[in-house]
């Protein structure tokens, strides 16, 4: 009798682009390829398929995705990947937006968010038939069906000992210059039950430091229970039993609560760390973008953080060159900065988003003043982080590793082993550089260390291990 062998799995590989949301989607997804028995590879050029996980935001964002394909397609005439494949949020403003699909064009096929649960099968009809199973357009009125695929088991990328928690999906703040409610939907929350849930797995598999995030984590559970419930939540979470660091990303000024600023002041697991992204301070640029709240109301925001968490940090982010944005209106943004009320700040150019209010108005700053603008905050921001970071010469500080590095020169003082405070965040704050000699036995990632500051760098500290 002749034995007919079945086809080997395909094998996979993803890239995430875009911000620790789209890497909490990518962890699903690889989640759900390998419970379908597919293989994940890490080379693009391992790969029958890669899958990119888009960002469509911005326009920044949509050119490292166009790029991104492109390179992937030049891979792809040498052999591998055999195809690629696009997902998230790219895909879906390409099925709502003129002209967004030129972005995409190197891809194979294009899979928006309600059709993740089929991607193994969409994967396997890639390698066998050379096309993929038609998937309709644009999902993002989807209300529950994502967070039923946020419970998939996740396959980590990274270091084990740092994971980001979904506690939310979409957004209904409606800000003006913001397509993330047309990409996401409305805000649906997850059951609390299940993100400690999740929270008490990403524990046991290692992780020492757990960043929540969502689109705006201050209304959490609005939409569930009737009221905003993240306060229940934190007081939950910082009440587990496992010795992990909790951070809060992502919280909207308008919602922000005198309770979770409290909370992230005294509790021990939950860092003293708020990431409220402001977008400006001029009362006429607050009110065009729809933020709800007013520069009075949030310089009194600001002074309350301050004075309820004053070991604590803030991060921020800003709009430079919103429509309208004077000289005027400008300056006062640029002394909030220099004021020092932050210790970490990122800025955006305007990106005009098709679709939204704002999209109908003259983009009236040019490209050039809103590069200079942005180039003004930034330099601003990095004597604050500067003279902030001086202030901790000295101390004796808790850190967390990350790891080692193997670069040689361009570090201070030979410096090998990085770490992080409870007041930065991965990838978007500054780090800890430590020198030789390491403690014995060498820490490892998720270890905590006590170090002492010797130097402030422009956003990252140098310090020495202190003896065990």
């Amino acid at each position: 009798m002749r034995r007919t062998l079945s086809a080997p799995p395909p094998i996979v590989s993803l890239i995430s682009l875009g911000c620790s949301k789209n890497t909490v989607d990518s962890e699903c997804l690889l989640g759900e390829l390998v419970q379908s028995g597919l293989l994940i590879a890490e080379d693009p050029a391992e790969s029958d398929i890669c899958l990119v996980n888009t960002c469509g935001f911005i326009e920044e964002a949509r050119r490292e995705t166009a790029d991104t394909l492109e390179r992937l397609a030049r891979m792809r005439k040498r052999g591998r990947p055999g195809k690629i494949v696009a997902l998230g949020c790219l895909v879906e403003r390409a099925g709502q937006a003129h002209g967004m699909h030129t972005f995409l064009a190197q891809a194979d096929a294009r899979v928006p968010f309600h059709a993740y649960r089929q991607l193994p099968q969409i994967c396997r009809e890639l390698v066998r038939r050379d096309s993929a199973p038609g998937c309709p357009g644009s999902s993002a009125a989807r209300d529950g069906d994502f967070l039923a695929f946020l419970k998939s088991p996740r396959v980590r990328i990274g270091g084990a000992h740092s994971a980001y928690l979904k506690i939310s999906e979409g957004c209904s703040n409606r800000c003006r210059y913001c397509a993330i409610p047309a990409i996401r939907g409305r805000q649906v929350s997850r059951p609390i039950e299940d993100i400690l849930s999740e929270a008490g797995q990403l524990i046991r598999h290692g992780a020492r430091e757990i960043n929540l995030v969502a689109q705006d984590t201050t209304r959490y559970g609005l939409d569930l229970y009737g009221e905003p419930r993240l306060p229940e939540l934190l007081r939950k979470l910082g009440d587990m039993e496992a010795a992990a660091w909790f951070r809060l990303l992502y919280a909207h000024p308008a919602h922000l609560s005198d309770e979770v600023i409290e909370q992230l002041a005294g509790s021990p697991h939950l860092c003293p760390y708020i990431d409220l992204p402001l977008q400006h301070i001029a009362d006429p640029l607050l009110e065009a973008m729809g933020r709800k709240i007013n520069t009075r109301q949030t310089m009194d925001l600001l002074e309350r953080i301050r004075n309820k968490m004053p070991q604590g940090a803030l991060r921020t982010t800003f709009i430079a060159g919103f429509p309208g944005e004077t000289d005027a209106h400008f300056a006062q943004l640029l002394q909030l900065v220099r004021d020092g009320w932050f210790m970490h700040a990122g800025v955006f150019t305007y990106s005009c988003e098709p679709g939204t209010p704002a999209a109908e108005w003259p983009d009236d700053v040019s490209p050039g003043e809103k590069e200079r603008r942005r180039a003004q905050l930034l330099e601003a921001q990095r004597e604050v982080s500067r003279q902030k970071g001086q202030s901790w010469v000295g101390r004796t500080v808790e850190v967390m590793l990350d790891g080692v590095t193997d670069r040689k020169g361009s570090l201070p003082r030979n410096a090998r082993a990085v770490g992080r405070t409870r007041l930065q965040a991965p990838e978007v704050d500054g780090i800890v550089l430590i020198v030789p000699p390491r403690p014995h036995p060498a820490p490892r990632p998720g270890d905590r260390c006590q170090v002492e500051i010797t130097e402030a760098l422009d956003y990252d500290l140098v310090a020495r291990f202190l003896q065990a």
